[in-house]
């Protein structure tokens, strides 16, 4: 009699069941789709940063700035814009946000903008303090207490950092937390300033 529970070939002298393989092709099927993104990015110095390709236009979507004005980003149009999304509660951003200030200081050029967009439902009144506290300045701030353009850049969550080029059009992104001053994040932003003429 045969087992409703077929299995797969042995993995490591054990069978596997069919179920089993087939709940884990679409996690396997997208390591194997970033595979080459990964390859590309260790080879230009190990920093995780995935290109767009090809760049597509950022979202329109607006979110507030610190005075709880709205802003898109459309309004930085002409400069490199880092939007870096974070969180108050959350322990890897908190630790990648001085090396975001550093990075600003280390390229103070009017085309470029670190913008840090925090995704706390409280908006300035949570960020504000936070940054003030941690001695966090130098950059541009601005919230996204429910998400919305965090959905439109359909990033997983937090920290999440996205690239918009001078033209408007996303350069590209890296998930998870970064040094955003080694020499390998200044080159890649130095690389994608807005040029003279």
């Amino acid at each position: 009699m045969e087992s409703s529970q077929s299995s797969h070939p042995s993995v490591l002298g054990r069978a596997v069941p069919r179920r089993a393989v087939l709940a884990a092709a679409p996690g396997l099927a997208l390591a194997a789709a970033l595979a080459p993104a990964a390859r590309r990015a260790r080879a230009d110095g190990g920093f995780p940063f995935v290109a767009a390709d090809p760049p597509a236009p950022a979202p329109e979507t607006p979110f507030m700035g610190a005075d709880g004005a709205p802003v898109k980003l459309a309004d930085f149009r002409g400069r490199l814009v880092l939007a870096n999304f974070w969180a108050t509660w959350c322990a890897p951003c908190v630790r990648e946000l001085p090396s975001i200030a550093r990075l600003r200081r280390a390229v103070p050029d009017p085309g470029f903008e670190a913008l840090l967009v925090s995704i706390d439902r409280k908006g300035a009144a949570a960020y504000l303090p936070f940054l003030e506290k941690h001695g966090i300045e130098g950059l541009a701030l601005a919230g996204d207490p429910r998400g919305a353009l965090l959905r439109a850049f359909r990033l997983p969550g937090v920290p999440a950092t996205v690239l918009v080029r001078p033209d408007g059009k996303v350069a590209g992104r890296l998930l998870g937390p970064a040094e955003w001053d080694t020499p390998e994040a200044l080159a890649l932003v130095r690389r994608l300033l807005p040029r003279d003429g």
